[in-house]
């Protein structure tokens, strides 16, 4: 009798174990990281992110988030280890990775769009040049996001342009330097964390960032005035290690570029519209900001005007070969010439 039961369980295990799919795939690690620290807002939202493609993929791809300062790596230092295979997956900002591909910071140009139908129109001309310009480098570029646009909040009232002539406005220098320039303003740079002491002391009088960014250094302790110029964006890419990326099936990846489009949506409505309108409701119901200005769409077309000469020269001089043609494109698609 034990011997026909030890024989019918076996028969059972054997049969289970050839019901199982002979190729099942084992489970993948992938890293994920970012420019982000621990206990951001924006780090909640790179942590959905890893947890959804895991949950559309039955957890044979499973992704950790690690926030800046997890891994051995600067935001300037994102696109080479991602294209390397130091991380399976990264947050690549334009403007961090500048001097490695200049042309991915196209879409950052100050004023080449005013409102975000112009951007749609200038993001759909420069895509396919971006896109190809990342996957030449070794990685697969699922989605194109930004954070919000940069205002400006200064030491002294500041409620026009003309307040702003003569004031050291903390830039983060290149393209930006030339507008407050325009303005009549003095380009300044400090280290980001050097910034609160340096308005405190009266080293910058002004301080250009996001509006969320304004809320959670507190520098409006220091620079209560609130400028909206709805200045450029910071442009960012979400990449996949090209060989982690062509080791997935079909399957995931099409169920992994689902997830990441959904994701950008929502990460768009977030960080482009709910986040900065909070944080300036916040602070102004606080009392922390004591005035709200804001520079008028008239005012915005005279300063595109007047950059569009260095715009087209900042892509011949650094962009070369496909920067001045994107650029061109997006001109002619906004009326522009």
């Amino acid at each position: 009798m034990k011997r026909i039961a030890i024989f019918t369980l076996s028969a059972v295990l054997l049969l289970a174990l050839a019901a199982l799919p002979a190729n099942a795939a084992p489970k993948v690690q992938w890293k994920f990281t970012n420019i982000q620290p621990a206990g951001q807002i924006y780090t909640e939202y790179f942590n959905q992110l890893a947890d959804k493609i895991t949950e559309a993929t039955k957890g044979e791809v499973k992704v950790t988030n690690y926030p800046a300062g997890e891994l051995p790596y600067k935001g300037t230092d994102l696109l080479k280890v991602c294209s390397k295979g130091l991380v399976d997956m990264a947050e690549v900002v334009a403007g961090f990775v500048f001097g490695e591909a200049p042309l991915l910071a196209l879409l950052d140009f100050p004023y080449l769009a005013l409102n975000e139908q112009e951007m749609k129109t200038v993001r759909q001309v420069v895509a396919p040049y971006v896109l190809a310009e990342l996957r030449k480098r070794g990685v697969e570029p699922l989605a194109i996001l930004s954070y919000g646009p940069r205002q400006i909040v200064s030491r002294k009232p500041t409620n026009n342009l003309e307040n702003l002539k003569g004031q050291k406005v903390r830039t983060a220098g290149s393209l930006q330097d030339v507008y407050i320039k325009l303005w009549g303003a003095v380009p300044t740079f400090v280290v980001w964390a050097e910034v609160y002491p340096a308005a405190q002391r009266g080293i910058v009088d002004a301080i250009m960032t996001a509006t969320l960014a304004i809320q959670q250094s507190k520098v409006y302790e220091v620079c209560p005035y609130f400028l909206q110029i709805e200045g450029p964006l910071m442009h960012l890419y979400i990449c996949i290690n090209k060989k982690s990326w062509n080791a997935l099936s079909k399957d995931h990846q099409k169920s992994i570029r689902q997830v990441v489009t959904d994701w950008a949506g929502f990460w768009d409505q977030k960080v482009m519209h709910e986040l900065d309108d909070k944080a300036l409701k916040e602070m102004r119901a606080k009392g922390q900001i004591k005035t709200v200005s804001a520079i008028s769409l008239e005012e915005r077309k005279k300063t595109r005007q007047q950059l569009l000469p260095d715009l087209k020269a900042y892509t011949q001089k650094h962009m070369k070969p496909n920067g001045p043609e994107a650029l061109n494109k997006a001109l002619k698609a906004l009326k522009l010439e």
